[in-house]
């Protein structure tokens, strides 16, 4: 049986970050509550010494992975990149061929939603502009890529890049609506976000196709036949 400490003798550090520590796991300990804490503070108010303090570990040891609290946002942002594209491919791999795309918007949602301050720092902040062809820069671009590659098999070549930009800005924005709390009860009665993702989901199901032009009325600006 193990004797209790003397009383007032301080506290010996935990299992847990004394292996984090000495076993090379402390990078990914500080990725964790980085990313923990960022649901609770903005990104400027995480510090490298308080997330030592928090993992039961000396003040210089983060140091050794990270220089800067900058470092750690940039490491934190790209493993929320490579978690994201993880968890689209899963959805699109577990729906049936017809329901692919719809699966992977909702798992893009969902993403938002479960991971606000994460998805702040990857797609609201200067990271990723700024973050050149490091690790973030390359996290960031294959998920991008991923959603390029799901519609590459449904619109034109030269078409495909605006396609995924208009999808994902699409979905973007209903996040940040949903986060800022902008949508009404109304609104979100009249269409929710599901509604919308299906929405999508038809125009690019339809046999026109998503680009084709839709008839013009007769004697518009655009119809050929006033002009003839």
């Amino acid at each position: 049986m193990t004797p209790n400490p003397p009383a007032g003798a301080p506290a010996a550090p935990s299992v847990k970050a004394a292996d984090a520590y000495h076993h090379g796991d402390l990078r990914a300990a500080l990725i964790v509550a980085a990313r923990e804490a960022l649901e609770t503070m903005p990104p400027e108010a995480i510090t490298l010494k308080s997330l030592a303090a928090r993992l039961g570990v000396s003040q210089p040891a983060p140091y050794r992975h990270f220089h800067s609290r900058e470092a750690l946002l940039a490491a934190v942002a790209a493993d929320g990149f490579e978690r994201f594209r993880t968890q689209l491919a899963q959805a699109a791999a577990n729906a049936p061929d017809g329901g692919k795309f719809e699966a992977c918007c909702l798992a893009y949602l969902a993403f938002g939603r479960a991971n606000m301050g994460v998805y702040r720092l990857m797609f609201a902040s200067r990271l990723v502009p700024t973050s050149g062809d490091g690790p973030l820069g390359q996290a960031a671009a294959a998920a991008f890529n991923f959603l390029v590659d799901g519609l590459a098999h449904r619109v034109p070549p030269e078409k495909v890049h605006a396609m995924a930009v208009w999808v994902w800005s699409t979905l973007h924005g209903l996040v940040m609506l949903e986060a800022e709390g902008l949508l009404s009860a109304r609104m979100k009665d009249q269409a929710s976000s599901v509604d919308v993702v299906r929405q999508m989901a038809e125009v690019f199901a339809s046999p026109r196709g998503p680009l084709t032009p839709l008839p013009q009325p007769p004697g518009s600006a655009h119809d050929d036949s006033a002009h003839r």
